[in-house]
């Protein structure tokens, strides 16, 4: 085992300084073409930003052949897209490389104490899963922060056009004076407008940058108006009224579903709460589940039964409004 263990930490070892030494040989290029796009933006301060974001976000990882292929692939848009979404700074390649030394770590902790390779590859399975779930869990925070303050968002665009203001300068009075994440979405969609987007097509990239239903809705009611006519501003007061309404439904069904909700988590959270119980008080009971390979395969269906309980439980209670 201990031979196992320094094999594996020389290896893992192995593959962190290869990864470094690739990278580190391109700093110099980087370093110079930062330079280089500094001097040319010195004397342009408006679109610094933009461009620097633009650059930096069509980066999939610090080794080029890497980027390269990671370009083509789908699944690596996809999770540069979620990690856009996310606003982490953190390159799909990284956190891929992230996710696998989570798994082997972990794996070899579990098969320290486990002869079965079942428990030491699903203990690999769910730390390796940590860092998406991480992504996953700050992308839905920055979603819900966005619609929280979507309301207020569109109430200031509303009086900006009622005081004559264009709709390009609403959009610039949300980026400047509502918080993050809105703020910045929503300087995003200015920029683009003055860079020689169209609106259409930078209401598109809001929207596909924020897929929430609500500023969908949005989005669509401005772009009818602009082909049709109409009082934009009222329809806009009409939009953040709507949403504000569905938050209030949305806060009494939680308020009126708690205790069902707090009675299946805690049926879902028993079993694993009694199983660490009993193995505390009383390992010899618990030891056929640890040491024995019909217990490791028990375990296995226990789990997978219990995961698929919870999923069950969160769709049913994940009420659409």
């Amino acid at each position: 085992m201990l031979i196992s263990f320094l094999v594996f930490v020389f290896g893992l070892f192995l593959v962190l300084g290869a990864y470094l030494l690739a990278t580190l040989g391109t700093d110099a290029k980087r370093t110079r073409l930062r330079n280089r796009l500094s001097e040319a933006l010195l004397h342009s301060a408006h679109t610094e930003d933009i461009e620097v974001v633009l650059a930096r976000n069509e980066l999939m990882s610090e080794i080029p052949w890497i980027n390269r292929s990671l370009i083509r692939l789908q699944a690596a848009l996809h999770l540069k897209q979620m990690l856009d979404q996310a606003d982490l700074h953190v390159t799909p390649s990284r956190l891929v490389m992230f996710s696998g030394m989570a798994g082997m770590l972990a794996a070899l902790a579990v098969s320290v104490i486990s002869v079965s390779i079942l428990l030491p590859l699903g203990a690999g399975l769910v730390a390796a899963s940590l860092p998406f779930a991480h992504v996953w869990w700050k992308r839905k925070k920055r979603f819900e922060a966005f619609l929280e303050n979507l309301p207020d968002a569109l109430d200031l665009m509303s009086r900006a056009l009622s005081a004559g203001h264009a709709f390009s300068e609403a959009l610039h009075m949300v980026s400047a004076e509502m918080p993050e994440p809105i703020a910045g979405e929503f300087r995003k969609a200015y920029e683009e407008q003055n860079l020689g987007l169209s609106l259409k097509l930078a209401m598109d990239n809001l929207t596909q940058r924020i897929p929430l239903l609500d500023l969908r809705m949005c989005v669509t009611a401005i772009m009818i108006q602009r082909e049709t006519g109409g009082n934009l501003a009222e329809i806009l007061e009409k939009v953040a009224h709507t949403i504000r309404e569905r938050f209030r439904i949305m806060g009494d069904l939680k308020t009126l579903t708690t205790s069902s909700r707090m009675s299946a988590w805690l049926l879902c959270g028993l079993p694993i709460f009694v199983t660490i119980v009993i193995t505390f008080m009383n390992p010899d009971y618990m030891a056929i589940l640890w040491k024995d390979q019909r217990g490791h395969y028990l375990i296995a269906a226990a789990m997978l039964l219990q995961i698929t309980g919870m999923l069950i439980v969160r769709k049913i209670l994940d009420i659409k409004i």
